[in-house]
């Protein structure tokens, strides 16, 4: 849908940014000529493409975004997995020491 603005005596129209999706999703998914749907919403070829680039350059950013979420997620883990190993060596060295009081250990 667009809305018409009257902006210094002319009139332009203002596509949602929703429509520009679908317009944009029309030529990339139906196999629809570009040329078939600017004559369709009554745009011009350059804007359409100035819409394209922007699609795709969101595409782009939202992969770029997903895998850094991935990589924080796994250092995430990794400094999980770190804190863990040290309280498993600290309760080790109690254990050890404990048996050695209490003269239980075999191994010391």
């Amino acid at each position: 849908m667009s809305v018409d603005l009257n902006v210094n005596g002319s009139n332009r129209r203002h596509f949602t940014p929703e429509r520009k999706f679908e317009i944009v999703k029309e030529v990339l998914v139906g196999k629809v000529p570009v040329s078939e749907v600017c004559r369709k919403y009554n745009i011009d070829t350059r804007q359409y493409y100035s819409w394209q680039k922007k699609f795709l350059e969101g595409a782009y950013e939202a992969f770029k975004n997903s895998s850094r979420k991935k990589a924080r997620k796994e250092q995430s883990k990794e400094a999980e997995i770190g804190r863990m190993r040290n309280v498993i060596a600290i309760l080790a060295e109690e254990n050890l020491a404990l048996k050695k009081v209490l003269g239980n250990c075999r191994a010391c």
